[in-house]
C-alpha cells in the first residue's frame, strides 16, 4: 500500500533551506568568461539562434553541433547572471579569441571546442574517454589549468553538452518544474564551482509518446531543461526540436490505412483498368479473386485490385480497417502486400510525412482481429506474425539507406500490446536486427493501487509476466530491448490529477532491474499541470537517474513549489496518491464501474477493485469511493490551508493551478458518489432521500459541465461529445437514468 515518510522529508526540507542560505552567502567571482565555438557566425546569440539554418537531416554534424553548443552557452550564461546578479559578467567569447586572463568556462567537448582541447589534459578529460561516455552523456570539471581557475562541460556529442548545462545549473539549485513562468525557480547563488562530475543517462529514451500535431516552444525547453528526448514529429518548428536533442517519432495504428489502405486509389498501370493519364508500371499480377471497379465509381482501389491483400474473415475477403484504425490487419502472409506496404511505409520516411523521423513506431491496428487464411496461420501467433511486418520494414529501410535515400539511422518500435502484448512462440529471423526493432510494452490496465510486481494485484500479475516473457525469460525468443510504454495521463483519464509518487518510485526502478532502458507514457498534457508538473518532473529525474533517492527529490520539490507551504502540500500529494491511485478502476479503459453508473445497472461495482464501502463478506482490492472521497476532503483541508497563507506570486500562482485541477477531481468523485447513492436509496424505495442526492448530482454537474479548462489539453480519443468535465466522467447517461427511476413510483428502472 502507500506510504510517505513525513519526518524524513521534513528533515530533508530543512537541509535544502539551510543550503540555499550558504549559496546565496557565498562571494561573486568577476571577470568569468564563457568560451564556446560559435565560428562562423558572428556571435553565441546568432548561432544559437540559427536552428533553421542548419540541415539537421545531412552527414555533416559541425553545423548542428555549433547551434546546440552555442544555446547552450546563451542559457549557462542567462541563469548564471540572474543567480548571481552580475549582469555584465560571464561574457561568451569565441573558442579562438580566448581572454589571457580571468576564469573559464568551457563548453563544448574537445573535438568541438579547440580552447577546451587545449586544456583537456589539464584538466584530466580525455577526448577520447569523454566521446566513449555517449552522445548524451557529459563531464563537469573543475580545475585550475594554466594558472587560472576552468570549468570544463563536456558532451559526448552536442546534446550532452546541453544536457552538462543544465545539470550545473541543477546542482547551482535552477528548477524547472513545468512549462509555465511560473513554474521557473531560479535562487540567489554565487558562482564558486567545484565540479566533477560524469553522467551518463540510465535510460536512453525518456519522454513522452505523441502522435498527433500538439505542443507548444515552451514545454519542448521544459523538456530539454530536465533531459528528456522524445517528442513527435508531427510539430511546428522542427528545428527547435532538433536543436534541443529531441528525437522525433511518427507511426500509430494508421500505418494500414496511410500505406495500404483499401479504398486508396490503385497507385500502378492495372492491365485490366485502363485509365488516363501517366500511371507507374503495375509491378504486380493480376489477381484470381480480380473483379474491377466493384462499386462503380469509375476508380480502381487497391481492394478492387487486389483482394487477396486483405484479410480472409469468415471465408472471404474483406477490407478490414474500420474508421477509427481497429478492425482485421492485411494478409500479412501475402508477399506482394506486405512489399507494398513497407514500400510505402519507408517512401514517407525518406519524403513523405515521416520525413526527419528518428523513431517510427509500427503499430498494426488497434487491438485487431488477424487474417484467417490457413498461410497466415501457420506463420503463428499474432505476434509471430507481427514480427515478421516489422522485419521486412526495417529491412527495406535498410535498403533505402544503402541506396543513399536516408543519412540517417531510423529505430523501429513495435507493440507488445493487447493482441500482441504475449511474447513469441518460435524463433525470430536470423538477421532480425535487435539493435534497431524494439518492442514498447504497454499495461494499459495497469493497477495503481498496487506495485507492477505485487504478486497479489491481478491485473499486474498478468503484466509481470508477459514482460519476463519479453525480457527476462532465459528460453525467451525475442532478444531485443524492451520500451516501457506508462499510462500516467490515458486518454480516459482526461487530465484528472492523479498522482504517482510512490508507485513511480517503485515501479520505474523495477522496469529498469527487469531489463527495460526505454520509457515514455502516452497522452501528456501539454500544459495546466497543476499537480502533474510532479509525474512529470519526477519521471524526467528517475529516468536520467535511475536511482534517484525520491524522498530528497520530494523535499526538494516541496521546499522549492511552495516556500512556507511546504509542509501542507506534501500532505496534500500523500492524500491525492491514496485519493486517486484507484483511478483505472474508476473510469479508466478496464473500468466496469462507469459503464454501469451510466446505463443504471443494479450492479454498479462489478470489480473487486473497486467498491462503494468495506463491508462484511465483499472484497476489497482497492480503496473504496467512499474511502477516495476521504481522502479528497483531506485535500481540500490541506490546500485551502496552504492557499491562505502569504505567499510570494509564484507560489501563489503554483497553488492556484493545482487547487484548479484538484477541483476538477473533487468534483469528479463528487458527481460519482452522489449519483450512486441517488441509485441506492431509490431503489430501496426512499424517493425523498434518493431525490435530495438527485439534485445534488445535478447541481456538481452543471460544475463539470461549465469547466473545459481542466479538460482542455486532454487527449481526445474519438469521443462524439463536447468536451468538458461532465462529459469527461464518461458517466452522464446516470442523470437520466436517476430521473426516469425517481419518476417511476416503484422505483424501478426501465
Amino acid at each position: 500500500m502507500l506510504t510517505f515518510n513525513s519526518a524524513s522529508i521534513l528533515g530533508k526540507l530543512r537541509m535544502i533551506v539551510l543550503t540555499l542560505t550558504c549559496l546565496a552567502a557565498r562571494p561573486v567571482r568577476a571577470d568569468i568568461s564563457i568560451v564556446v565555438n560559435f565560428r562562423p557566425y558572428p556571435s553565441a546569440e546568432v548561432a544559437g539562434h540559427a536552428e533553421a539554418q542548419v540541415n539537421w537531416l545531412d552527414a555533416d554534424l559541425g553545423d548542428d553541433t555549433i547551434c546546440t553548443e552555442s544555446f547552450a552557452a546563451l542559457e549557462l550564461q542567462h541563469y548564471l547572471r540572474e543567480m548571481t546578479g552580475r549582469k555584465d559578467d560571464f561574457a561568451i567569447v569565441a573558442a579562438d579569441k580566448v581572454p589571457e586572463q580571468g576564469e573559464l568556462i568551457m563548453v563544448g567537448w574537445p573535438a568541438s571546442n579547440a580552447a577546451a582541447a587545449k586544456l583537456a589534459a589539464a584538466l584530466g578529460a580525455n577526448r577520447e574517454a569523454i566521446a566513449r561516455l555517449g552522445a548524451e552523456s557529459y563531464r563537469l570539471k573543475t580545475a585550475d589549468a594554466s594558472g587560472r581557475r576552468v570549468t570544463l562541460i563536456a558532451g559526448g556529442g552536442r546534446v550532452g553538452t546541453l544536457y552538462g548545462v543544465y545539470d550545473l545549473l541543477h546542482r547551482m539549485g535552477c528548477r524547472w518544474f513545468g512549462p509555465e513562468p511560473f513554474d521557473e525557480d531560479v535562487p540567489q547563488a554565487a558562482w564558486n564551482p567545484s565540479f566533477d562530475v560524469i553522467q551518463q543517462p540510465s535510460f536512453s529514451v525518456r519522454g513522452f509518446y505523441v502522435y498527433e500535431k500538439r505542443g507548444s516552444p515552451e514545454m519542448i525547453q521544459w523538456m530539454a531543461r530536465n533531459r528528456l528526448n522524445l517528442w513527435s514529429i508531427h510539430m511546428d518548428n522542427q528545428p527547435l526540436l532538433r536543436k534541443l536533442g529531441m528525437k522525433l517519432s511518427g507511426g500509430t495504428h494508421d500505418a494500414q490505412r496511410l500505406f495500404l489502405g483499401p479504398e486508396t486509389p490503385y497507385p500502378y498501370d492495372h492491365p485490366r483498368f485502363p485509365r488516363k493519364g501517366q500511371w507507374p508500371k503495375d509491378p504486380y499480377p493480376v489477381s484470381g479473386l480480380y473483379q474491377g471497379d466493384t462499386n462503380h465509381d469509375g476508380k480502381l482501389s487497391n481492394f478492387e485490385a487486389h483482394p487477396e491483400w486483405y484479410p480472409l474473415v469468415g471465408g472471404r475477403r474483406v477490407p478490414g480497417i474500420r474508421p477509427d484504425d481497429s478492425g482485421t490487419n492485411f494478409c500479412t502472409s501475402h508477399a506482394d502486400a506486405a512489399t507494398e506496404f513497407v514500400r510505402n511505409y519507408v517512401g514517407a520516411l525518406v519524403d513523405g510525412i515521416y520525413r526527419g523521423a528518428d523513431v517510427v513506431d509500427l503499430w498494426m491496428l488497434d487491438g485487431g482481429a488477424w487474417c484467417e487464411c490457413p498461410q497466415c496461420k501457420a506463420l503463428g501467433t499474432p505476434t509471430d506474425r507481427n514480427l515478421l511486418v516489422v522485419y521486412r520494414l526495417d529491412q527495406e529501410i535498410k535498403r533505402a539507406r544503402r541506396a543513399g535515400k536516408m543519412n540517417r539511422p531510423i529505430a523501429i518500435r513495435f507493440l507488445a500490446y493487447a493482441d500482441v502484448v504475449e511474447p513469441p512462440t518460435r524463433p525470430l529471423p536470423a538477421d532480425f536486427d535487435y539493435h534497431t526493432c524494439t518492442a514498447t510494452f504497454f499495461p494499459i490496465s495497469h493497477c495503481y493501487v498496487h506495485r507492477c510486481d505485487d504478486p497479489t494485484c491481478s491485473p499486474n500479475v498478468k503484466y509481470q509476466r508477459q514482460l519476463f516473457g519479453w525480457l527476462v525469460d532465459p528460453k525467451r525468443y525475442y532478444r531485443g530491448q524492451v520500451c516501457i510504454g506508462e499510462y500516467y495521463n490515458v486518454s480516459r483519464y482526461k487530465s484528472i490529477p492523479a498522482c504517482y509518487m510512490q508507485a513511480m518510485a517503485h515501479d520505474i526502478s523495477y522496469y529498469y532491474r527487469q531489463g527495460a532502458r526505454q520509457f515514455h507514457y502516452m497522452h501528456v498534457t501539454t500544459g495546466h499541470w497543476g499537480t502533474k508538473s510532479l509525474t512529470n518532473y519526477q519521471m524526467a529525474r528517475q529516468l536520467w537517474d535511475v536511482n534517484t533517492d525520491c524522498e530528497t527529490l520530494w523535499a526538494d520539490y516541496f521546499a522549492r513549489r511552495y516556500g512556507p507551504a511546504a509542509a501542507a502540500m506534501h500532505g496534500f500529494y500523500a492524500s491525492l496518491e491514496k485519493m486517486l491511485c484507484n483511478v483505472e478502476a474508476l473510469k479508466g479503459w478496464s473500468s466496469r464501474f462507469v459503464p454501469a453508473l451510466s446505463q443504471g445497472s443494479k450492479q454498479l461495482f462489478p470489480d473487486s477493485h473497486l467498491q462503494y464501502r468495506r463491508e462484511p463478506g465483499v472484497k476489497c482490492d482497492g480503496p473504496t469511493l467512499v474511502e477516495m472521497v476521504g481522502h479528497g476532503h483531506t485535500c481540500r483541508r490541506l490546500i485551502d490551508e496552504a492557499m491562505a497563507m502569504r505567499l510570494p506570486d509564484r507560489i501563489r500562482a503554483r497553488l492556484g493551478e493545482d487547487e484548479r485541477s484538484f477541483t476538477y477531481a473533487e468534483r469528479t468523485l463528487h458527481y460519482y458518489d452522489e449519483c450512486v447513492q441517488a441509485f441506492q436509496l431509490g431503489w430501496a424505495g426512499r424517493q425523498e432521500e434518493a431525490r435530495r442526492h438527485f439534485e445534488a448530482a445535478k447541481h456538481v454537474a452543471e460544475l463539470l459541465r461549465q469547466d473545459q479548462w481542466s479538460v482542455a489539453l486532454a487527449f481526445v480519443h474519438d469521443e462524439p461529445f463536447e468536451l468538458n468535465a461532465l462529459n469527461a466522467t464518461y458517466a452522464t447517461g446516470a442523470l437520466d437514468r436517476l430521473a426516469e427511476l425517481l419518476a417511476s413510483p416503484k422505483g424501478k428502472t426501465r
